[in-house]
């Protein structure tokens, strides 16, 4: 069997209710793109508009933090982080970055946190006997359930699937994530509640990474090494699967290179990284139909996107079903 080896580059839940939150969290009244930038010397969170404007650093940690993904009410960002240490672990702060913490009180080496579209579970992967396995836990830290081998893990639009690479050989090099060890890989689709799985396997892909679904939840955008890139100094560029069926993904229509999609929530746009001369990675955005790309992003290295739309917002008000009433019987004296 071949075997190919990379290395990942670091930089590379929620209550309807949201009792834990500060009183100040807000959800931003536009919509909002949170990111990782190193222009500050290391990786650290930033939001800006979707016009690129508006760019803020809301994390300022000497550590390193990255992987940021929006709540589905636009109140939290989870995110991972080394601040305890060198373990890249998950942390879950405001809109406006505050109120910070970390969501497991165990330390382990969690990464690339995924919330669920009701905001009550997290998936993330981490390294597990061996091999690198996705995860679900509640945004508390409880309840953590192992689901299948892979990295990456998507949610579903509808709650019920999580979507991740998997591959015949997907193991750590050195028992974390100094590098992996990967053949054939593919995007495999699990069952929340029955744990069955699908599988979807294009050909012609020796790597691939990063499945992101359509809002509707009928496609993947992802990006990948093809065959015919391992000649061009293992470019990635942006394809689009079906949900169902293998076969050739059609290319996303964007000049050159292309990695770490994120779809606006109304599905038409899409955001993504690439590495431009001179500059390193930087932000682009351009309409998943194709066309002209725009620059969105120039100082330092910036990637590693999530978008936020409150039009397409999880309500955040109390839910009927999620309060309790304590109903008492009164005694009236004559």
């Amino acid at each position: 069997m071949k075997f190919i080896c990379f290395v990942l580059v670091c930089g590379l839940g929620l209550f309807v209710f949201e009792p834990i939150i500060p009183v100040s969290a807000q959800v931003p009244a536009t919509d909002k793109i949170v990111f990782v930038s190193n222009r500050d010397g290391n990786s650290e969170i930033y939001i800006m508009n979707s016009d690129g404007s508006g760019q803020t650093n809301l994390t300022q940690h000497r550590e390193n933090d990255y992987s940021p993904v929006w709540s589905p009410t636009g109140k939290q960002i989870l995110f991972t982080s080394e601040r305890a240490g060198k373990v890249s672990d998950l942390y879950v702060m405001d809109s406006r970055g505050e109120g910070v913490r970390r969501v497991f009180k165990k330390k382990e080496e969690r990464r690339h946190p995924t919330w669920s579209p009701d905001g009550e579970q997290i998936a993330y992967y981490r390294v597990d006997g061996g091999e690198i396995a996705i995860y679900t836990a509640a945004i508390d830290g409880g309840a953590e359930k192992r689901i299948a081998v892979g990295m990456h893990p998507t949610w579903a639009p509808d709650g019920s699937e999580i979507a991740f690479i998997s591959a015949e050989v997907l193991i750590p090099i050195n028992g974390r994530f100094g590098g992996i060890q990967i053949a054939k890989p593919r995007i495999e689709i699990a069952n929340v509640r029955t744990g069955a799985e699908d599988r979807i396997s294009p050909d012609g892909f020796p790597l691939m990474f990063h499945p992101t679904w359509t809002p509707d939840g009928t496609k993947f955008v992802f990006s990948g090494i093809s065959v015919a890139d391992l000649g061009q100094g293992h470019a990635r560029r942006l394809y689009i699967v079906n949900r169902k069926g293998n076969g050739k993904p059609s290319k996303v229509k964007v000049e050159g290179t292309g990695s770490f999609p994120a779809l606006a929530p109304q599905g038409n746009t899409l955001i993504y990284h690439k590495e431009t001369l001179g500059k390193g990675r930087q932000l682009f955005k351009v309409a998943l139909a194709g066309g002209r790309a725009e620059q969105l992003t120039d100082r330092g290295e910036n990637y590693g996107a999530d978008w936020f739309d409150p039009a397409f917002a999880l309500p955040v008000s109390p839910q009927p079903h999620l309060l309790t009433t304590v109903w008492g019987r009164v005694k009236v004296r004559d």
